[in-house]
């Protein structure tokens, strides 16, 4: 089985498996006052450090979730603000949270996979009382957003800034100093830690209620027995997070090889997007006009091959993408649109076999579209 879809989730690491099976081998619970409890706390709080650590993170306040759609949906309904701001291209756990008691403004996204700054100056409030939420990484497109202008807008007419941040951390350097972010949203699984655990940042002074309530879990900011194993595991997987960044500019010589080969085989049928705007360097969002992505995926399936579509599909039906339609692009490459993303464990012979799939499925569909 060949798995290109990291963007999706990655494998753990040796590393974050065998910190929670450690913690796994006894009954840990941060919340007791005995030796089991004390070294449940200690395994939270280094976790909280690594994490600190590896995103310039000392000035924030770190509270562990179950997802990072937790994190982002605790800070949409947790800040007190009267209004919010995002775009069209952000996740699904900002732009599907619109908070009854909040007005929501949704700015534009450019067709290069960009948000529009020019939008989001127009539209910010001038009274201040607002939160702009914008993801540093496009999940879909991997397009690099402007977030530390974005950031600096959003200060000078006193608003406060959230940065969903799950994409980039392990892919990229990210620093919530440069970004100068309020609060921002990560989830372990995206960088070779466990599923089921997230985190929000939120920077020290600020304050939040809690999205969920109950005990005094996470300074009374999330209830809950705390996953003491998950974080643990999280926390391991933010230690060597760092020290894969460099391995990703294989991966990006190896996506750049398959991109280049895709246009020079289809020519104008391809249609790489945020092509020309600084990405992820493991990801690429590519349609193939006349090729249907759902069918796509069903063909990459059956030849073991796993790849994700940019599409919602429902029924077997696919949809056009959100993220694509934002940024304007028209329905005959945006339901064709299939991603591709790549991590340091894959090869070139996995690359290859790939575009092999690909072209013969190109090639057997686009006489049979011409006709």
């Amino acid at each position: 089985m060949i798995f290109l879809d990291n963007n999706s989730t990655t494998k753990i690491s040796k590393e974050a498996l065998e910190a929670m099976l450690e913690a796994y081998k006894l009954p840990l619970n941060n919340s007791s006052n005995h030796q089991l409890g004390r070294q449940a706390k200690k395994l939270v709080g280094e976790a909280r450090e690594e994490l600190k650590k590896l995103l310039n993170a000392e000035n924030y306040e770190v509270i562990f979730t179950g997802s990072s759609t937790e994190a982002t949906n605790s800070v949409m309904f947790g800040v007190d603000v009267k209004k919010i701001i995002f775009s069209g291209i952000e996740h699904s756990s900002v732009y599907e949270c619109r908070p009854a008691n909040k007005e929501i403004i949704e700015i534009k996204a450019l067709e290069n996979g960009l948000i529009d700054l020019a939008d989001l100056e127009k539209n910010l409030p001038t009274d201040g009382n607002f939160l702009t939420s914008l993801m540093l990484v496009n999940n879909e497109t991997g397009a690099i957003q402007p977030v530390e202008e974005a950031s600096k807008i959003t200060h000078q007419k006193g608003g406060l800034f959230h940065c969903d941040i799950v994409q980039a951390v392990g892919k990229i350097p990210v620093d919530l100093e440069k970004i100068n972010a309020d609060f921002a949203s990560i989830a372990a699984h995206k960088l070779n830690g466990p599923q089921g655990v997230g985190a929000l940042l939120f920077r020290k002074g600020l304050d939040i209620r809690p999205l969920i309530f109950g005990g005094k879990q996470e300074k009374s900011k999330r209830a809950g027995t705390t996953n003491v194993a998950g974080i643990a595991g999280f926390g391991a997987a933010c230690k060597i997070a760092t020290k894969k960044i460099d391995s990703y500019e294989s991966v990006k010589k190896l996506r750049d090889e398959l991109e280049t080969k895709i246009k020079n085989f289809a020519g104008a049928d391809a249609k790489i997007f945020a092509e020309n705007v600084a990405r992820l360097p493991n990801t690429s969002y590519v349609a193939t006009r006349g090729l249907d992505a759902q069918t796509q995926l069903i063909n990459f399936d059956l030849n073991q091959i796993c790849v994700s579509a940019g599409p919602a599909c429902s029924s077997g039906t696919s949809t056009e993408s959100r993220i694509l339609k934002a940024m304007g692009i028209a329905p005959e490459f945006s339901k064709s649109a299939i991603r591709v993303s790549l991590a340091p464990e894959n090869t070139r012979d996995e690359v290859e076999k790939f575009f092999e799939v690909w072209k013969k499925f190109y090639e057997k569909n686009k006489g049979s579209n011409d006709s």
